[in-house]
């Protein structure tokens, strides 16, 4: 499974893209470790009903898909998501954009805790 998990960086945001169970740990410890924020939650909510979210952007014939963001969460910098690709290639893979505060070691040191390689 470390093969299918990617992280780089582009353009001053951090991408991870991997199975849809390892991106659901990796946003449950993201919570654990800076606290719930909304779109933390709209964003677990999203990947937990994967394929009624994938019709709705296929039908929509959208690339991407954002969590809702509280203005406060913003305004304090806790926002995590910026937006979700879901994708179905040989199986379900999600694309997270990571918020422009959120570092590329943090995220690589939660996937090492995981037990993943990069």
């Amino acid at each position: 499974m470390s093969g299918q998990v990617k992280l780089f960086k582009q353009l001053g945001y951090v991408y991870l893209r991997a199975p849809l169970d390892v991106v659901l740990k990796v946003l449950r410890r993201l919570g654990e470790l800076r606290g719930w924020s909304e779109d933390l939650g709209d964003a677990v909510r999203i990947l937990e009903n994967f394929d009624v979210f994938y019709e709705f952007m296929r039908r929509k014939h959208k690339e991407y898909v954002a969590p809702r963001k509280s203005e406060s969460d913003l305004l304090s910098g806790r926002v995590v998501v910026d937006k979700l690709k879901l994708e179905v290639d040989g199986g379900r893979f999600v694309t997270l954009v990571f918020d422009k505060r959120v570092g590329y070691e943090e995220i690589l040191n939660i996937l090492r805790e995981l037990g993943l390689t990069v």
